[in-house]
């Protein structure tokens, strides 16, 4: 696994790699859905929404596959790019978009995305 993520946030990753992504600090009261989504710098959606019910558990981990990372690119003239995740809670018709701590409200979580170094499999 190769997924290193800061005491702010940011998301550190080489393309096509997989990895996990663990979401904590949930309420426990109800079994939510928890959404993974990534964006890139023109606000667009890479892959699909991930999914994961809370099972009233105060945490959730979403698997980051190589299929999923390999949307991720890097411009051949770059040495990384930086794409933005979010996360959100929802049970029934509420949702709420959750901060990740350290960073202020309205600013982006980063996902920095570094070239593949290798092909593998």
């Amino acid at each position: 696994m190769t997924i290193n993520i800061d005491d702010k946030g940011n998301i550190f990753i080489h393309q096509g790699d997989s990895g996990e992504v663990v979401v904590t600090g949930l309420n426990t009261d109800k079994n939510y859905q928890i959404y993974f989504a990534v964006k890139n710098s023109k606000r667009e959606p890479v892959g699909s929404e991930l999914v994961a019910n809370s099972d009233f558990k105060p945490s959730v981990t979403f698997f980051l596959n190589s299929s999923f990372t390999n949307l991720f690119t890097v411009p051949s003239n770059e040495e990384y790019e930086i794409y933005h995740y979010g996360i959100k809670s929802c049970f029934d018709d509420i949702e709420n978009t959750l901060q990740v701590e350290g960073v202020p409200f309205g600013f982006p979580n980063n996902i920095i995305v570094f070239p593949k170094k290798v092909e593998g499999l």
